[in-house]
């Protein structure tokens, strides 16, 4: 392996310079390009979602809702009606969904080996972006475009700049497999990357799964359960220089990242990894070199930022002060918890994974309509109108 010092095992501020960037988005869309669907996994109200229905529409698309939580498929389907969409379909996904596609080493390892630093988090979000590929690839659809209910200020334009850069070469002539856009206000980062801003520290804001186009004609991965799963979903693009971003920004719901220190505390392991995966792209080098020793290095610079951030808490606004502590000391505590060993072991068991969901999407059927996909995956969908499984 590569050796690696002290200074290149740290999380990085900014990792904007591994993506593509596009200096001018794109306004003329090739057909080529176009895209299939907009995909919505759900778990607002259903009125969160009039964003996602008028770009839908705008665009010429078709619209798939997941479901689950608080989005109340009926709901759904009675602001389809009024908003007299027509190429829509709404989704149930049961929080006990479960499906041989969708089985995976990282989620066992998660649930059970990695269950004291993971419990903490509670989402079903990786699920339901997965049947969404899933369905791409039954139905034939070449480009998607994966639409948060928190986005707002967002129009087709943007969704279709974005989507048009899957039929681009890259800068070793490969096309790019997946794009996104930023969400930069309000910025869209865990807790702990939040609470750098705010006691002054330098922080920027990824790509963002919340809005990505994913070439699904090409080879695509998986969204693992676990926090930041996007990051993890276009990594190996994001390696082989085949992520972009379209520089289309939008805007995020607001919410007080500090509230609940189990949010920091559910994001902290997820956070680790994929910053310490990152950092490896920086350093030009493979997974390959996030041994035992890479992780130790890490995990010590993770708990060095963290007590920086409780020493400085006097520069955060006084408000936020007490919560904000608090939410550090709770992803502190999970830090502590976590051993290199656990790194490296989740590495392996998303290499596995990797390489089964490979081969898995190879043997889906090919079939000519939502509802047999939907069959396939074990899902109703709602019938028009009625609000009733078909």
């Amino acid at each position: 392996m590569t050796d690696l010092g002290e200074a290149d095992a740290c999380q990085l501020p900014t990792h904007s310079e591994i993506i593509a960037s596009a200096e001018i988005p794109p306004l003329v869309v090739q057909p080529s390009s176009a895209l299939d669907a907009i995909i919505v996994p759900a778990a607002r109200p259903a009125e969160s979602l009039e964003t996602a229905i008028d770009v839908a529409k705008d665009a010429d698309a078709e619209l798939v809702v997941l479901c689950s939580l608080r989005t109340d498929p009926a709901k759904v389907q009675v602001l389809f009606d009024e908003k007299t969409i027509r190429k829509a379909t709404v989704v149930e996904v049961p929080l006990d969904y479960g499906h041989r596609l969708f089985d995976f080493d990282t989620t066992r390892w998660v649930r059970e080996d990695g269950e004291n630093v993971c419990g903490a988090r509670n989402s079903d979000l990786s699920s339901k972006r997965n049947i969404g590929l899933a369905l791409a690839r039954m139905l034939g659809w070449k480009h998607i475009f994966f639409l948060d209910d928190d986005i707002r200020d967002i129009g087709a334009d943007a969704i279709l700049g974005t989507v048009s850069l899957l039929g681009s070469d890259g800068p070793g002539g490969d096309r790019y497999r997946s794009a996104s856009m930023t969400v930069k206000d309000f910025p869209d980062n865990s807790v702990v990357c939040h609470a750098r801003r705010e006691v002054g520290q330098y922080q920027d804001v990824f790509v963002s799964g919340s809005m990505l186009a994913v070439d699904t004609s090409a080879p695509f991965d998986f969204f693992p359960d676990i926090y930041n799963e996007d990051w993890l979903f276009f990594y190996r693009d994001a390696a082989s220089e085949r992520l972009a971003s379209s520089g289309f920004t939008a805007r995020q719901l607001t919410y007080d990242p500090f509230v609940d220190p189990l949010r920091a505390m559910g994001q902290e392991f997820g956070d680790i990894l994929a910053e310490g995966l990152y950092t490896l792209l920086h350093n030009k080098v493979g997974t390959e070199s996030a041994d035992r020793e890479y992780w130790r290095m890490f995990l010590d610079d993770r708990y060095r930022i963290l007590e920086e951030i409780l020493q400085h808490l006097e520069k955060a606004e006084p408000e936020k002060r007490e919560k904000m502590g608090d939410a550090i000391v709770a992803a502190r505590g999970t830090l502590r918890a976590i051993e290199p060993d656990m790194c490296v072991q989740y590495l392996k068991a998303w290499r596995n994974d990797l390489e089964q969901w490979g081969n898995r999407i190879q043997t889906l059927p090919s079939v000519g309509s939502i509802e047999k996909a939907l069959y396939e995956l074990g899902l109703p969908v709602m019938a028009p109108r009625k609000g009733i499984p078909l």
